[in-house]
């Protein structure tokens, strides 16, 4: 479940009179190169220019200070809401021209990258943000075909994320299976006795 925030709660109540600009940010974390070297994190926005904005980091909860690029005409698919155990895939097109998007998918292995989408709204007058950017999706990418556009068209990339929660509930950890396993793991014991306990006659009712 989301907090709510009351500065941009306040701006919803008037939205219907003075308008609300919405804006989303995608973040890619943690992606090597395929060249060799240290892992690297790239942001977009749908804003026009690149900026530098402060929002929470999906994993530690803290805020960081993240640059993120924009004119990348990014199109983020609108994030299902719902209350049961799926995993909900969500889709993010890019300009493949724009140099930063470019550089992503060419130089760097994007292959179950983790992704977080933030977003937020501006003031229409004043163009300032109401309130700081607010997670809304954690995911990895599942796939991120480069489209090869035809004569006097603009090509694009599409990112296919898949909810990062719920496919880490539905993934089985073989680790898990024996006692051996487990003494592996911080010499935890846990099922040391299983074998045994399973052979044990329980008596029910009064004795």
């Amino acid at each position: 479940m989301r907090n709510s925030n009351t500065t941009f709660n306040n701006a919803m109540a008037v939205a219907q009179d003075t308008g609300l600009v919405p804006r989303q940010f995608v973040y890619v974390k943690n992606v090597k190169p395929f060249a060799g070297g240290s892992a690297e994190s790239f942001g977009f926005w749908t804003g026009d220019e690149d900026a530098i904005f402060t929002v929470i980091d999906g994993q530690s909860g803290l805020p960081v200070a993240r640059t993120y690029y924009g004119a990348v005409n990014m199109v983020v698919d609108n994030i299902p809401r719902v209350s049961d155990m799926t995993i909900q895939s969500i889709q993010i097109s890019v300009s493949q021209i724009a140099t930063a998007t470019e550089l992503l998918v060419r130089g760097y292995d994007v292959r179950l990258a983790k992704v977080e989408i933030h977003e937020m709204a501006l003031d229409p007058a004043s163009r300032l943000p109401i309130s700081d950017p607010e997670v809304i999706f954690l995911g990895q990418i599942d796939g991120a075909p480069i489209e090869t556009p035809a004569v006097g068209e603009d090509g694009s990339i599409t990112f296919s994320i898949n909810s990062d929660a719920m496919s880490m509930l539905s993934r089985i950890n073989p680790r898990k299976s024996s006692y051996q396993s487990q003494r592996r793991r911080s010499d935890d014991r846990w099922g040391k006795y299983a074998g045994t306990v399973k052979n044990w006659p329980i008596k029910w009712g009064p004795q």
